[in-house]
């Protein structure tokens, strides 16, 4: 039977949710590089038949993503012996009962939902290349998006209306707060990588309990 990681360290999985076109893979890849973690990214462990359905403009059921997030979990606890280093999912993430058989299966999870309005986020779809995921699924993601909510999933809300740099910043200070909390409480922290991203390295003094603005 698999270990789960959070039974081996204090460290959780970081989470990297939204609907597409948000920035998640950007995101999570740079939270790996600045904490010496590994990054997963949830879109490779699509079936080939859901991709294809994808790439014909047709939204996945959950048949299809139970699958699929169990493929996640496993790639996950895979990296239990991975040293204490943390580990950055970016995946969608959509529904409150997707995160919970996440959590089931990894532990505690801090989520970085990153959010912002549909016309934006349909303008960098329609500016990206090479991405099976067309823009005319973002309506879907949008209707099955279930946002966490305060008292009941530990997350953080970041707006992405400014530019990807600064909700860089903000992902990466709001995991520092984070984690030097739980050092307080005598839970192992582990340090950022000070030569990973040496430009995001950069306080940001804009602070809020659940939601955080960027501009």
């Amino acid at each position: 039977m698999t270990t789960k990681r959070a039974q081996q360290q204090d460290w959780p999985v970081v989470l990297v949710m939204g609907v597409c076109g948000v920035g998640k893979s950007t995101v999570a890849g740079q939270l790996a590089g600045e904490f010496g973690g590994t990054y997963i990214e949830a879109d490779d462990y699509h079936l080939p038949e859901s991709v294809e359905a994808m790439r014909r403009g047709l939204p996945l059921n959950d048949e299809m993503r139970w699958e699929w997030l169990a493929r996640i979990c496993q790639a996950v606890n895979s990296e239990a012996g991975n040293g204490g280093r943390p580990v950055i999912v970016a995946c969608s993430a959509l529904k409150k009962r997707y995160r919970d058989f996440m959590r089931r299966e990894l532990g505690p999870i801090l989520i970085l939902h990153l959010d912002g309005d549909p016309d934006l986020v349909r303008s960098r779809l329609a500016a990206r290349k090479d991405h099976f995921m067309p823009p005319a699924l973002l309506q879907s993601q949008l209707d099955d998006l279930e946002p966490p909510r305060p008292g009941i999933e530990e997350f953080r809300t970041l707006d992405i209306s400014d530019d990807r740099k600064m909700v860089a910043i903000t992902a990466i200070n709001q995991i520092r707060r984070y984690v030097a909390d739980a050092g307080a409480t005598g839970h192992s922290t582990p340090s950022a990588n000070p030569a990973a991203h040496p430009k995001l390295q950069t306080d940001d003094p804009q602070e809020g309990e659940n939601h955080v603005k960027t501009n």
